[in-house]
C-alpha cells in the first residue's frame, strides 16, 4: 500500500465531465464526472455509482466530490447503465448487475496514470446499497467502503416493509422523482446527437413506478435484489440515522459485514450528516480520515471507536461502546401492570404524526406530539420510571391474536402527556403470536417518564390503511428492551461541520418555504398529508453550462377512514430547462397511485412542439 504522509495540503480541482468508461458490451460506455487534485501525482480514487443522472449533481456543484479532490483524492461519479449519459437500457430498480458498471469504473480508474491503484466506494441512499453489492463482489482494487443511510433489502427496508405494500415513499415520492429524471433531457451537452439519441429512446421505457408495483410483497425478485451483506470483508464505515427510513438497513449492514468496520449512528433523517439541521457533525472530515488509513497507509486511528451512537431522549451526547448491538442487562416486561387504552374502533388513518421519517426527506418532517394518533390506537403505557432508562439496540414486542398486520411504535410520554415517538416497526403474518422487532435505536426515557407500545392495524402514510377483520383486539404479551449503562461507555464528541464546504446551489425561486402539512376532511373522513416546494438550479455557479432548471413539485397522499381502498397518493412535478443555445424546455409528470393500481403520464415540449405524451399504466 502506498504510503502519504501530507493529510492536510488542499488542492486545485480540475474537472472532466462525461469521461468514458467502457463496459463489457461492444461499443457501450458509462459516463462519469472526474474530479482531480492538480499537481498531486497519482492518487486513490474514490467512486459513487448511481441512477440519478450526474449532470444533475453537476448544476448542483458536486461539492462532496470537489471536496474530496481539493484534499487529494480523485473523485469519480458514475451514472448507471441506461440513466443519465450512460448507453444502454435502463434496469429494474436495485438490480444485482449494477454491480458490472462499478466494477467496470473500478477497472477503469485503476488503468489511468493519475490512479495509484487504490480504490474506495462510497454513496449515500442508494449510493450506500451500490457501494455494498460491489463491495460483496470482492473486486481487488477495492480497498474501503463507506455506506451512508443505505438499504440493504430493497422489499424490507423500503418498498414492502415488514411485508406490507408500501404507499407515500416508493409509489409516491421515489417513483415520481424518477421518472422526472428518465423524461429530463441531457443538460451536459444537449445538442450533442449520441446525448439526444439516448434521452429519446429512453422516454418511453417502463418507469420505476410499474416495477415498484407489479412486484407485490413476497415476489420472488426481491430475494434476489437483497444485498449479501457477509459477503462484505474490506473495511467499512457505516453511518446510520436513527431518525432515517433506512436505519435498519444499514445496521444490519455493520452487523453482518464479517471485515474491518465501524458504526456511526446519529439523530439524522435522510441527508448527509454534515447537512442536517438536526445535529450536524463534520462528515466528511470523518470520511477523509477513513479514506486516509484504509487507502494511504496513515495511522490515524480512524477505525476507532467501534461503534459510537448519539442518544435522543432526556440528555442528548455521543457514547461510544466497544461492539454492537451494546452489551446490556436487557429488560423484558410483561406489561401486566401497565395502563390499556382501547379505542372504540380501529383507525385506518393513524400514523401522520409519525412526521416524514419514513419518506426520503431530510431537512424537515421530524416525528411530531404522536397524542393524536395515539388516541385512535391500541396503547399499552407503563409506570412513571423511577430512573433514567438508557435503550440501544433492537426493542421487539411479542402480540397475541394479532391483526392481518400491526405496526407498532414506542414512545416516550412525559408529565403532561406528550408523546414522542422512538422507534417502530411493522410486521405482517396470520399467526396466534406474532413477534415484531423495531427499528434500532439509542434513547434515553428521563425519571418521570412513561414507556408506552402503540399498536394499529395501519401506519398511514408509510404503507396503504386497511380496517382489520372484525377479529377483536390484539393483546400485547411482553415488550423487551436493550437496556443498557451508560457507565459501560464513554462520552464522545464530533466537531461541527465546516460550513464553507458544502455550499447549496439549489435555491428557493421565492422566499416561501417548503410545504409540509396534513389536513382533515370532516365532511368526507379524510386525512391528507402533502409535500410541495419549488426549487431553482443556478448552474452559473457551478462553472458549467448556463442552463437554468426550475423544479415545481407537490405530492398528497390521502386516506379514507370510511372507505380505505379509496385512499391515494397523487404526485406532479413540473420543470422547465432554459438550455443556454436559448431552447425551452417544459417536463411534466403526474401520477396517481392506490392499492390496486398505478397509474403515471409524462408531456414533454420543448419550443412548444409535443416531444412525448405518454401514460403507463400498471
Amino acid at each position: 500500500m502506498p504510503v502519504r504522509t501530507e493529510t492536510d495540503r488542499h488542492y486545485a480541482v480540475t474537472v472532466r465531465r462525461d469521461v468514458r468508461i467502457p463496459i463489457r458490451e461492444r461499443d457501450m460506455t458509462l459516463s462519469g464526472d472526474l474530479f482531480l487534485p492538480e499537481d498531486a501525482g497519482p492518487v486513490p480514487v474514490l467512486i459513487t455509482a448511481l441512477p440519478y443522472r450526474r449532470d444533475v449533481s453537476a448544476m448542483n456543484g458536486s461539492t462532496t466530490e470537489r471536496w474530496f479532490a481539493s484534499r487529494g483524492y480523485a473523485s469519480l461519479l458514475v451514472d448507471l447503465r441506461g440513466t443519465g449519459s450512460s448507453d444502454g437500457s435502463q434496469r429494474p430498480p436495485f438490480d444485482p448487475a449494477e454491480t458490472d458498471d462499478a466494477l467496470a469504473a473500478i477497472d477503469w480508474a485503476v488503468a489511468q496514470p493519475w490512479c495509484d491503484g487504490m480504490v474506495g466506494m462510497w454513496g449515500h441512499s442508494y449510493g450506500a446499497m451500490t457501494t455494498l453489492r460491489t463491495a460483496s463482489a470482492k473486486p481487488s482494487a477495492l480497498r474501503a467502503i463507506i455506506a451512508v443511510q443505505g438499504l440493504t433489502d430493497p422489499a424490507r427496508d423500503f418498498v414492502h416493509p415488514g411485508g406490507v405494500r408500501g404507499a407515500f415513499s416508493p409509489l409516491g415520492v421515489w417513483a415520481i422523482g424518477n421518472l422526472f429524471n428518465q423524461l429530463l433531457p441531457p443538460l451536459d451537452d444537449y445538442e450533442d446527437p449520441a446525448e439526444q439519441a439516448r434521452w429519446r429512446r429512453r422516454l418511453t421505457a417502463a418507469p420505476y413506478l410499474l416495477d415498484l408495483y407489479r412486484n407485490g410483497p413476497g415476489a420472488p425478485t426481491w430475494e434476489d435484489r437483497a444485498v449479501d451483506l457477509a459477503a462484505v470483508e474490506v473495511p467499512s464505515l457505516c453511518v446510520a440515522g436513527w431518525r432515517d427510513l433506512f436505519v435498519d438497513g444499514t445496521i444490519r449492514a455493520y452487523e453482518r459485514i464479517s471485515g474491518p468496520k465501524r458504526l456511526v449512528a446519529g439523530p439524522w433523517m435522510h441527508v448527509m450528516p454534515q447537512e442536517c439541521p438536526n445535529t450536524p457533525i463534520d462528515f466528511l472530515g470523518l470520511a477523509k480520515s477513513w479514506w486516509d488509513k484504509w487507502l494511504c497507509g496513515i495511522e490515524n486511528g480512524a477505525d476507532e471507536p467501534a461503534v459510537s451512537v448519539h442518544v435522543m431522549g432526556a440528555q442528548p451526547r455521543w457514547l461510544e461502546f466497544p461492539e454492537w448491538p451494546p452489551r446490556g442487562t436487557g429488560r423484558t416486561d410483561d406489561v401486566s401492570t401497565w395502563q390499556r387504552w382501547t379505542p372504540q374502533e380501529p383507525d385506518p388513518a393513524v400514523g401522520l404524526q409519525s412526521g416524514l421519517w419514513s419518506t426520503p426527506a431530510g431537512l424537515f418532517g421530524l416525528p411530531l406530539d404522536q397524542h393524536d394518533d395515539d388516541v385512535h390506537s391500541l396503547c399499552y403505557t407503563s409506570p412513571p420510571l423511577d430512573k433514567p432508562l438508557l435503550i440501544s439496540g433492537r426493542p421487539a414486542v411479542e402480540i397475541g391474536h394479532p391483526w392481518r398486520r400491526v405496526s407498532v411504535k414506542l414512545t416516550d410520554v412525559d408529565p403532561a402527556g406528550r408523546s414522542t415517538l422512538v422507534t417502530a416497526g411493522i410486521e405482517s403474518g396470520a399467526v396466534e403470536t406474532l413477534g415484531v422487532g423495531l427499528n434500532p435505536v439509542t434513547y434515553e426515557f428521563a425519571e418521570g417518564h412513561r414507556i408506552r407500545v402503540v399498536l394499529a392495524p395501519s401506519d398511514f402514510p408509510r404503507v396503504w390503511p386497511e380496517s382489520p377483520a372484525a377479529t377483536g383486539w390484539p393483546a400485547l404479551n411482553t415488550v423487551s428492551l436493550p437496556v443498557v449503562s451508560a457507565q459501560d461507555a464513554t462520552e464522545i464528541g464530533y466537531p461541527a461541520p465546516d460550513e464553507a464546504t458544502d455550499l447549496p446551489l439549489i435555491e428557493p425561486e421565492s422566499p416561501e418555504p417548503a410545504v409540509w402539512e396534513t389536513t382533515t376532511d370532516l365532511l368526507n373522513d379524510t386525512v391528507s398529508l402533502k409535500l410541495a416546494a419549488t426549487n431553482v438550479v443556478r448552474p452559473d455557479r457551478a462553472g458549467i453550462r448556463k442552463h437554468r432548471l426550475r423544479i415545481g413539485q407537490v405530492l398528497v397522499a390521502t386516506a379514507n377512514r370510511a372507505d380505505p381502498e379509496a385512499s391515494n397518493v397523487t404526485g406532479t412535478i413540473t420543470g422547465t430547462v432554459d438550455i443556454d443555445t436559448g431552447a425551452h424546455i417544459t417536463i411534466d409528470v403526474s401520477l396517481i397511485a392506490t392499492s390496486s393500481s398505478v397509474e403515471a403520464t409524462g408531456r414533454i415540449t420543448c419550443d412548444g412542439d409535443t416531444v412525448l405524451d405518454r401514460r403507463w399504466r400498471g
